[in-house]
């Protein structure tokens, strides 16, 4: 469950626009030079088309050619060009192509027929005016789109200007470009014209002004635009076969200074047109799947550390020392016969078991269904992303920030002195709290406001180190609790419960495009906050803030790893659900192996036939680590998948195949199927060892059903500070295996 595994640009992934606004990214680049004169030198980055063909990626594997402009009687193309009997216009090269009067993929196409290789198409101010000579009126550039007034805003003289009867773009552009030293009415008007406007160019705009003799201008906007294809082009025609890339005003007046010294000292101009690097298989799709494992594994391992511990106090025992016992002081002075290798559950007091049948698990999955339709149809995502940090918080404290202070506690105080009482809280059982207790909740819940705040201030903030890698430390804590809390005792509940969840994920990620208006995917809607922004890149890259730009955030119950070296930024992300629900199998396994060791030591190595087997068993006849591989091989798969399919992946499609069906072949090799189906013995055995639920470990069962789901409830509802009773040094609920273990 959870989300799909991807990597950036795919819809379930932060994408290109990471860190910052959906907007129209050059993806390609131009080296230009003349005479290869070292200071007649620049690379300009281009926006590339939807049509045509794109360069090959890097400078070395594309030829070098040519600038070429337009004939003088089709300046624009836009003028139809014949079909057949290509005109080569001054040898092959490259044409310059102002915007504007027709569609771009239809300049391309009279570029193609004219023999260019390629069209660079380049912004102006002329463009963005037209005339209807029906009604003789200008139709001026439209606000917001193409120029803002709250960047700059001037006055300049009607007299200056030039209608003949449109707009005069060779007399006027010049007016209206550059500094105030350079001429340019608007700076000459507002002196504070160059310092806000981006573009050093205005437009006019066509309002009235107070002053009749003077005409309203506005900063212009100069940014990449995306070259769409234009669908009224007849199917029958050639297909474009020459790349087209566009270039900003202000890159264009470069290039043509560049052109106009070549002219001068009468050499050419080299181009070069091709596709900025980037890898074809990023290192954080690696990274985000050792990160997966290395939490898998780690994570079920400690959920076995009440059974470890149990052994090592039976083998020091045996070896003549003393048993190390992670109880309270209380049951240190206790005899040690009468409670020889018990141990304090791994949150505090003896763990209540909840027994878990088939319909427990499939009753989950309808909740898990119920809570991704609330969120894809309220939107409720700013107080999902609220719960969760706090959550995450207390995990935090209870994983990382508790042990940590104890042990410098320890450290600097020395094990018999116990931290002092700052208060007793008697609501919700928390009791006494002690300075460690008071600055580990400190640490914990403020490292999650801080994430909290960052989400809500920083726009598209997954590119902020703190808030991702705070992210991902917060996925592993609570996948690490989640796993030491709820315990699966037969595979028959997890089989339920993960070919379900493979099911629900297949069903939300790929079916629901079926089923919903325009499409779309609920699991990849709600997984992106709502989906990509729906406004125009173009438009967002101007207005981050508008309403129809936000969206796009992924939900933060995720791993995620930016993309290391890759221009177009994205991340690669991986789902906390396909952590912790084949992470519930691997903890069975570890568990069950854990049992294993323990009841054949009680055994002597003859402990009932299974006890007798497993003394003597080596690493190779146990199940955790052959299901870590199998995790790992699965996650891999995925990670795979994404690159060869091109879209991101529900990682249970892989993982639990290959968990499932590993942990059924080993059972059926080793005769254990059944046991592992029904839940084993050794485990309520193990379980009667530890915690006193039976009063003869030597018997193998007890009432609890062995299809159970073991819950600490009292863990569920607390935080660290509900069992703070005593120092580090003695307190039963946290000398506990997982937090020493950390």
């Amino acid at each position: 469950m959870g989300m799909p595994v991807g990597v950036g640009g795919e819809p379930d992934e932060s994408g290109p626009d990471d860190g910052g606004v959906e907007a129209v990214l050059p993806t390609a680049a131009i080296d230009v030079s003349v005479g290869g004169a070292p200071d007649l030198q620049v690379t300009l980055l281009a926006a590339q088309a939807s049509f045509g063909v794109w360069p090959a990626m890097g400078a070395f594997q594309n030829p070098t050619w040519h600038p070429l402009r337009p004939p003088s009687d089709n300046a624009l193309l836009c003028q139809e060009v014949p079909r057949h009997g290509k005109q080569n216009t001054a040898g092959k090269g490259v044409m310059m192509v102002p915007r504007g009067d027709c569609t771009f993929e239809r300049k391309a196409l009279a570029a193609q027929r004219l023999g260019a290789q390629g069209m660079i198409l380049y912004g102006s101010l002329d463009s963005r005016y037209s005339y209807n000579a029906s009604t003789s009126q200008v139709i001026w550039p439209q606000n917001l789109y193409d120029y803002d007034c709250s960047k700059a805003q001037a006055l300049v003289p009607k007299s200056a200007i030039t209608l003949d009867p449109g707009y005069n773009g060779p007399a006027n552009d010049p007016l209206l470009t550059g500094s105030r030293e350079d001429g340019n009415l608007c700076a000459v008007d507002n002196e504070n014209f160059a310092s806000s406007c981006p573009s050093q160019r205005c437009l006019l705009t066509g309002a009235n002004t107070t002053d009749a003799s003077m005409m309203e201008a506005c900063c212009a906007w100069d940014l990449h635009v995306w070259l769409y294809a234009d669908p009224t082009i007849a199917n029958d025609t050639e297909p474009i076969s020459i790349p087209a890339l566009y270039i900003t005003m202000e890159q264009a007046t470069t290039l043509f200074d560049l052109m106009d010294q070549a002219d001068a000292s009468e050499t050419l101009v080299d181009m070069v047109l091709y596709q900025c690097q980037r890898p074809s298989y990023n290192a954080a799709s690696i990274i985000i799947w050792a990160l997966g494992v290395f939490v898998a594994a780690v994570a079920a391992y400690l959920s076995a550390a009440d059974y470890r511990e149990a052994k090592h106090n039976v083998s020091r025992e045996r070896d003549g020392g003393p048993a190390y016992t992670s109880v309270g002081s209380d049951d240190e002075n206790r005899p040690l016969a009468e409670a020889p290798y018990r141990v304090q559950s791994s949150f505090g007091s003896q763990e209540e078991s909840l027994d878990l049948e088939v319909h427990h698990a499939l009753g989950f999955i309808v909740m898990a269904s119920t809570g991704l339709l609330v969120l894809f149809f309220l939107k409720i995502y700013n107080f999902v992303k609220v719960m969760y940090a706090f959550g995450c918080a207390g995990a935090l404290v209870q994983v990382i920030f508790y042990p940590l202070y104890a042990r410098a506690w320890i450290y600097m105080a020395g094990p018999n002195v116990h931290p002092k009482t700052i208060c007793t809280l008697q609501c919700l059982d928390i009791g006494r709290l002690d300075v460690v207790d008071i600055l580990a909740t400190v640490s914990g819940y403020s490292v999650g406001l801080a994430w909290i705040i960052v989400a809500f201030v920083v726009d598209h903030p997954e590119s902020n180190t703190f808030f991702w890698v705070a992210q991902d430390v917060f996925g592993a804590c609570m996948c690490i609790t989640f796993l030491s809390t709820i315990k699966l005792n037969s595979i028959k509940v997890a089989s339920a419960l993960l070919i379900v969840a493979f099911l629900y994920d297949i069903f939300f990620v790929f079916v629901t495009p079926l089923l919903t208006k325009g499409g779309e995917s609920i699991m990849i809607n709600v997984a992106t906050s709502g989906g990509p922004p729906k406004a125009d890149p173009s438009w967002c890259e101007k207005y981050p803030h508008d309403t129809d730009c936000l969206g796009g955030d992924p939900l933060p119950m995720l791993f995620t790893i930016p993309r290391i070296g890759d221009y177009q930024g994205g991340a690669s992300l991986l789902g906390l659900g396909d952590i912790v629900l084949p992470g519930l199998l691997l903890s069975f396994a570890a568990r069950f192996d854990a049992a294993k060791s323990l009841v054949g030591l009680m055994g002597g190595g003859n402990h009932g036939n299974h006890a007798g087997r497993t003394s003597s068993c080596s690493g190779g006849c146990g199940y955790y680590g052959p299901l870590v591989v199998a995790y790992a091989v699965g996650l891999m798969m995925a990670n795979m998948a994404v690159y060869l399919m091109n879209m991101g992946q529900p990682a249970l499609l892989y993982l639990v195949p290959c968990c499932l069906g590993t942990m059924a072949f080993l059972g059926w090799r080793r005769n254990e199927l059944d046991q592992l189906w029904h839940g084993p013995k050794l485990l309520t055995t193990a379980d009667s060892i530890l915690y006193g639920n039976n009063n003869d470990p030597n018997e193998e069962t007890r009432d609890d059903s062995p299809n159970s789901v073991i819950l600490d409830t009292d863990t569920a509802a607390a935080t660290p500070t509900d069992s703070a009773k005593d120092s580090p040094t003695g307190d039963t609920s946290r000398n506990q295996p997982l937090l020493n273990v950390i």
